[in-house]
């Protein structure tokens, strides 16, 4: 029987082609967790419920012991306060009086009660265990004396701190409106404001007096002899140190009353009442 011993290579191929074969899955297989159902017994949910009441028992209990310990109970009163006489108003409030436990003092109430003074600005009140209240007092400035229907001091915020003599040595500059400031107020004290705090602070004691009785308009006065200088709405500190650089310049024409400097590139000088009526006008500035 004849034998092919050299068989063509498709003949090879065709019993490995007919034959099954295992491929992998390129997805990775994820594993599955087992869900086991756990059942919990009457005998566990009574613990887990005494377990909880137990625990609000306790918190309970140690709430009562604390606010009622004896070592709680407010015994001092700090107040921190450069005012002698409002730190002495304010402990007054609480001298004699008892302020009850600590965790339980309204700080909120206290800071209301304090609040209630006019010289008060802001309050912290700060609890020191055990016993202890720490109070921060920031008191209000005063930085003008308003004329209204008498002399008051007066805070940046428009706050009337309290009723004073008009004295000239206030160290304060002096705050005046034709009407007494019966309209307008909240408008007029701005205005005179931003003219004050425009001035750095080694040049606002040089005012002396702001008027504001025109529709925004400043004037100011610096000394007794000095004249009105009329500057408008802005722009206040500039004219105030340009008056001062040319102030011998203005003594050529004598005392006057006011000096207009509302308008740029020019001065209207009005000269002193007692002196003439006649009002003199620069075109220009000298100098730049």
């Amino acid at each position: 029987m004849a034998v092919n011993l050299n068989p063509p290579i498709k003949q090879k191929l065709e019993p490995l082609l007919s034959q099954p074969y295992f491929r992998r899955n390129t997805e990775q297989i994820r594993p599955q967790r087992i869900k086991r159902k756990i059942k919990l017994g009457p005998k566990y949910i009574i613990i887990s419920f005494l377990l909880i009441g137990g625990l609000f028992f306790f918190v309970q209990q140690a709430y009562l012991f604390l606010i009622t310990w004896d070592r709680l109970e407010v015994d001092s009163v700090e107040i921190h306060c450069t005012k002698p006489g409002l730190k002495n108003s304010i402990q007054n409030i609480f001298n004699g009086k008892k302020l009850g436990n600590l965790l339980l003092l309204d700080i909120g109430r206290m800071q209301e009660i304090i609040k209630s003074y006019t010289w008060v600005k802001d309050v912290h009140v700060k609890k020191i265990f055990p016993s202890a209240v720490d109070i921060e007092i920031t008191e209000r400035v005063p930085i003008a004396i308003i004329k209204k229907d008498r002399f008051y001091l007066i805070d940046r915020d428009g706050i009337l701190l309290q009723a004073v003599e008009q004295t000239e040595n206030s160290g304060l500059p002096f705050i005046t409106d034709s009407s007494g400031f019966k309209k307008d107020f909240e408008d007029k004290f701005e205005l005179a404001l931003s003219c004050l705090e425009s001035l750095p602070s080694e040049h606002k004691h040089m005012i002396k007096t702001i008027d504001v009785s025109k529709y925004r308009c400043v004037s100011v006065k610096l000394d007794q002899n000095s004249p009105w200088l009329i500057l408008g709405e802005s722009d206040f500190s500039n004219k105030i140190l340009e008056y001062m650089d040319k102030r011998p310049y203005f003594a050529k024409f004598g005392k006057l009353q006011s000096i207009n400097m509302r308008f740029k590139d020019r001065f209207i000088l009005t000269p002193d009442k007692n002196l003439s009526n006649k009002q003199t006008s620069l075109p220009e500035k000298e100098g730049s």
